[in-house]
């Protein structure tokens, strides 16, 4: 018989057998035979990754706020699978538009034919985004969206120089990891191929030692045509920067004539207790990248532009010189229909708030960040990565956040209950606790 809350994504944890079990690692047996050995953390790197030196779960199925793993423990996910699940694991409409959508449509053909779901998707964007954006590029995932807006930009501003900033992360692929920072690991073995347009400065730096690489003789070269930031630092330990900054950068790109991008990956659509980062200030940058929570579960990102912005790329003779070949793809279009319409009639911006709240009065200003994108900090360089280690022990997943790994993330489903929370919440402050001795 079921537990309460066991099936809709609303129970506890509940382990069944030692972490990880006897089918988690069977599967990471036949994993480590046939996957790059630098993609999943397994038994060699699992003491910097996890805390402690064994494999991983191998999650088998999620719902609301629970995922389980092939041995049938129940977890509580405080990292909503990177982000990914803000309206949950597995949401009912999603899976219902998804499998009605397959049925009908399963493939189209990029730039070359258009499909409904798509053609709807990109008007709804534009209606759900900041001011006059209302221009999309659909693409795969957040680094594409990246990868689209930074194009957008060197064409709009005739200027291939990226400002971007420390602790940064924009996504792995060529073109965006030239424009992160976060992990200096994640960049030296190729930074022969990355060129040297982008320049980063500390983020939440002083605006006029900014606009002095814009402008003058100190000017970065090549000259900056973009400024690339993200309103809260999402990996980078969920920094938010200093009041008015984000307004001063607007107003920093409007006199130099630059293209300003929002990376928005990760704050946006609700979960930084507004609709996007930018809103507390309201601030409206040229182009927003939006990704993770848009697909419900499924692969889709979207850099919105204004008009005047994407119109730098002139009219497309036949053959566009920025496609991809699922772009649009039917069904992740349809399923970001399906998860907007969750997050509008939960009001996301609200909820995300109230966990907010509920966070705080526990740590109180051990907490930073905004919204459902927060992070604890522990005070000791490396500690988050042993605490993720201590609490999957307990059935709870978080993540270590921060460029030094003393960041707790917290991110979690915004179906997420009030007791869950609280559960997960105590446990975090009893492991570090326990890890400070």
């Amino acid at each position: 018989m079921s537990e309460p809350g066991d099936e809709d994504g609303r129970a506890l944890p509940a382990l069944k057998t030692e972490i990880p079990g006897p089918e988690s690692v069977a599967l990471i047996d036949v994993l480590a035979r046939h996957e790059s050995p630098g993609v999943t953390a397994r038994r060699g790197r699992a003491n910097e990754a996890r805390g402690l030196d064994r494999d991983p779960i191998v999650w088998e199925r999620s719902r609301g706020s629970n995922v389980w793993d092939a041995d049938g423990n129940r977890y509580l996910d405080l990292t909503s699978g990177f982000g990914v699940a803000l309206i949950g694991h597995g949401h009912p409409r999603v899976v219902e538009t998804v499998h009605q959508q397959s049925e009908l449509l399963m493939h189209a053909m990029g730039d070359v034919y258009p499909n409904p779901p798509r053609i709807r998707l990109m008007e709804r964007l534009a209606e759900r985004a900041a001011g006059d954006l209302s221009q999309c590029i659909l693409t795969s995932g957040g680094a594409e969206a990246v990868e689209a807006a930074l194009k957008t930009a060197t064409l709009s501003s005739g200027r291939p120089g990226v400002l971007a900033f420390e602790g940064s992360y924009h996504g792995l692929s060529y073109g965006a990891l030239a424009v992160s920072h976060y992990k200096e690991s994640f960049r030296a073995p190729f930074m022969g191929q990355l060129g040297p347009h982008v320049i980063h400065r500390p983020y939440g730096e002083d605006l006029t030692r900014l606009e002095a690489l814009l402008a003058g003789p100190e000017a970065h070269e090549p000259a900056i045509g973009a400024i690339l930031v993200e309103p809260i630092l999402g990996r980078g330990g969920q920094v938010s920067p200093p009041a008015g900054w984000l307004t001063g950068l607007r107003s920093l790109a409007d006199r130099h004539g630059a293209v300003l991008i929002f990376d928005e990956i990760y704050t946006g659509l609700g979960r930084c207790g507004d609709w996007w980062g930018g809103d507390a200030e309201g601030v409206v940058p040229d182009v927003v990248c939006v990704g993770k929570a848009l697909g419900g579960g499924m692969p889709i990102s979207a850099a919105i532009a204004r008009p005047q912005i994407m119109a730098a790329w002139g009219q497309s003779q036949g053959e566009a010189i920025h496609t991809s070949t699922f772009l649009g793809h039917p069904v992740t279009s349809a399923a970001a229909l399906a998860a907007l319409d969750v997050l509008e009639e939960m009001d996301a911006p609200k909820r995300a708030r109230a966990i907010e709240a509920q966070v705080r009065e526990r740590f109180r200003d051990r907490v930073r960040g905004r919204g459902a994108m927060l992070g604890v900090e522990t005070g000791s360089p490396g500690l988050a990565a042993r605490l993720t280690g201590r609490l999957l022990s307990e059935g709870i997943l978080v993540l270590p956040g921060g460029v030094d790994g003393d960041i707790v993330g917290l991110t979690p489903p915004l179906v997420i209950t009030d007791e869950q929370l609280d559960w997960g919440l105590g446990a975090i402050d009893r492991a570090i606790e326990a890890e400070r001795g």
